[in-house]
Parts: structure tokens; sequence; C-alpha cells
């Protein structure tokens, strides 16, 4: 039994008529046109995700067919998208990592903190372990497809308002804005304390005090307009901004064999320009900063080690001991 039938989603009041009404309308050859969803602004000037968008679709413009793009949750939040691409509603969604959990609990290893050393990393383990097909054992008999990880940005640091974070006691002087219970937990650890806010609300929380800062990649407030409330970033490649790209699996599988690869092709050339999109901002990012007049640091000698060893306190209760173990033995393999 797919997901969907025990948990059928509520279409959000943002999808208007006309354009439920053309999704439906549109049920074309899934060779000559694919819908693609994401949370993001269809601008690859400034969002990482809308580089992966046009990639994918210029390849497939390339073979012949066409990819229709949904940015800005215009078709449905983050929940809402996860049902419709297990129906085959739409064929590619962009999640956030924390969406599919409900359908893989295993996959909730690939958000923990000081877990992998940067995206490069990240990589190199996903293209070298059984990771993602262990992912998929649970995705796909719900009906979605795990195609590989798109970035939302350049690794993620520590933003706040206050001051220059650069040890882990400089945590102890800051509240932050938490995305769920286990980042309560995972800021407890680190010393700070935090409060949930719905990430609508950031830029409220933020002016108003009730939030000092969050963790994310540095391009996020840049991109948010948040560079006029946190005034200052540290780079401690938290995690790798790694967003899911996922795919209707009724409709992957039913393509043909020619058409599967078009779409194998595709997804790399979006993976691709992912990735050169986050090399270019590495370039600009620390001007944009100065410009925004946000201070950057890094952290002290020594400390990094301190933030691991108290984001690993709060491992347990996010993973199994054996899942946890198939994460680090996967790590250890491409650190040797």
């Amino acid at each position: 039994m797919k997901y969907l039938a025990l948990t059928k989603p509520t279409l959000t009041k943002k999808m208007t008529a006309i354009a439920m009404a053309f999704i439906f309308a549109t049920g074309a050859s899934f060779a000559n046109e694919i819908k693609l969803a994401m949370n993001g602004k269809d601008d690859v000037a400034s969002n990482a995700e809308a580089a992966y968008a046009h990639g994918f679709s210029d390849s497939i413009a390339s073979l012949g067919s066409k990819v229709i793009i949904f940015p800005s949750n215009s078709i449905g939040n983050e929940k809402e998208r996860l049902g419709q691409v297990s129906q085959g509603l739409i064929q590619v969604n962009l999640a956030t990592s924390s969406t599919p959990i409900s359908m893989s609990p295993f996959m909730r290893g690939v958000t923990l903190p000081f877990l992998f050393n940067g995206v490069d990393e990240f990589d190199k383990v996903m293209a070298n372990s059984d990771l993602v097909e262990r992912i998929n054992r649970d995705l796909v008999p719900n009906g979605v497809r795990l195609m590989g990880f798109n970035m939302s940005g350049l690794d993620a640091g520590m933003h706040n308002t206050n001051l220059p974070v650069t040890k882990l006691l400089d945590m102890s002087e800051l509240r932050m804005r938490a995305m769920n219970a286990s980042q309560v937990k995972f800021y407890s650890a680190l010393g700070a304390s935090s409060t949930i806010v719905s990430w609508a609300e950031v830029a409220n929380a933020l002016q108003t005090g009730i939030a000092q800062g969050y963790m994310n990649a540095p391009n996020s407030s840049i991109r948010t307009g948040h560079t006029q409330f946190l005034k200052h970033f540290t780079n401690m490649a938290i995690f790798p901004p790694a967003r899911p790209i996922l795919v209707s699996e009724d409709w992957y599988a039913g393509l043909s064999t020619s058409e599967r690869a078009n779409v194998d092709a595709a997804n790399s050339a979006g993976i691709a320009a992912n990735r050169a999109w986050l090399v270019d901002w590495a370039d600009k990012i620390s001007i944009k900063f100065s410009e925004a007049g946000v201070t950057v640091s890094d952290l002290d000698a020594g400390e990094r080690k301190k933030f691991e060893a108290a984001a690993a306190s709060t491992y347990a209760e996010l993973l199994s001991p054996e899942t946890l173990e198939t994460y680090k033995q996967a790590i250890a393999t491409v650190r040797k």
C-alpha cells in the first residue's frame, strides 16, 4: 500500500484552481512533458535549487522533451508535494531532507550535524556506498524514488545577530531558531537555548529578538534578506544542505529504456549545474557578506572537535545504533 493511501494530502490554498486544472489536464506522455516542483524561487542567480532545475530542464529540452518548473511551493508545501509525486501528479520534486523521513527513517542520517565534512565528502560517500539504494528500499514501495541530492547552498554554518562565534562556549549567549524538537535538543547540547519557529516567521523572530540566529547555508541569509538582522556568520561545515531529488516511481518505472536513460542523464546534468553553482558562489560569498555588513568568522583551533562531540551526543535519539554504524562505515571508507 502506498503512502498516499494512508495520508492523502489536502492541497494547499496557494494552489489556484487554474494551476490544479493545468496539472491534471497536462497528463501528457512521460517522454514529452515533465513537471518539476520545488520550494525556492526560479532564480538561478540566487537559488542553487534553480540551478539544478534548469540544468535538468536544458538537458531534457535537448532531447526533445519539456520540463515545466513550479517554484516557490506554487503547487503545494513539502508534505503536499511528497504526496503529489507519490501519486504521479508531478514527476520530479526537490524536497527537504526531513520530508521523506516519514517514509524512510534511515534517511535521517543525511541530516545529522557534523557527521559529514562538507559537500565534497558527502558526494563521495553517496557515490561509493549503497546508502541511496538503502533509502530507496523504503521509498520505492511508497511510490517515490531518490535520484540523488541537490544542494540548497554551500556548507551550512551558524548565522546570528549578536557576536562572532569562534568557540563552543559562545553558543551559551545565543537563542537560536530551531526547525523542530530534534534541533532544540541539538542546540541544548551545544549550550544554546532555542525556540521552534517556522521558516515563514524567521524574519519576524529575528527582528523582534525571539530568535537570534539559525544554522543554514551562507547564501540563505543573503537570498532571504536576513542579513539586515544577521550580522555574523561562522564557517563550520555543520552539514551539507542536501535536498533529495525525488521522482514518481510509477512514472519512472513506466519509462522506456531510452527514456529512463534520458532522465538519468538530465538528473546528472542538473546535479552538475548545482555543484557548479556552489563553486561560483564560493568565490562570491565573501564579497556579498561584506557588502551586507556581515562579519565572517572561523572556529578557533580545536573547537570543531568540541562541536562534533556535542552534536554526537544527540545522534542516539535520532538513529538506531545499526543505522548510525552504517553511515559511519560509509564515511570511514572514503576517509581512508
